[in-house]
């Protein structure tokens, strides 16, 4: 199986996003608090991890491992980058059917 220029990209957005979102998970304290209101959302899969954690008792502490954070982050990337693509795939498929 070949690897097309579509997937490498996929890949690509997926690594960057998952990279992005970690690294702004640790640089998001370092902010301003108005700063730190307003970009809050950006971190909503790790707090939503949390939270499920929390509630099923599973005894992770999200906030403090890495581990779970950049793999929570890379579930949320895949997808949310499979989704836009498919969102895009379909709007190409109904402009070319007229």
């Amino acid at each position: 199986m070949t690897i097309t220029g579509r997937r490498i990209k996929i890949i690509l957005l997926v690594v960057l996003l998952t990279t992005f979102l970690t690294w702004f998970f640790y640089a998001h304290e370092t902010l301003p608090k108005p700063l730190r209101a307003a970009t809050a959302l950006i971190e909503t899969p790790v707090a939503i991890v949390s939270g499920l954690s929390h509630y099923l008792n599973l005894g992770v502490d999200v906030y403090y491992t890495p581990w779970v954070i950049i793999l929570t982050n890379f579930l949320f990337s895949v997808v949310m980058i499979f989704g836009v693509d498919e969102i895009f795939k379909r709007r190409r498929q109904k402009s070319t059917i007229k």
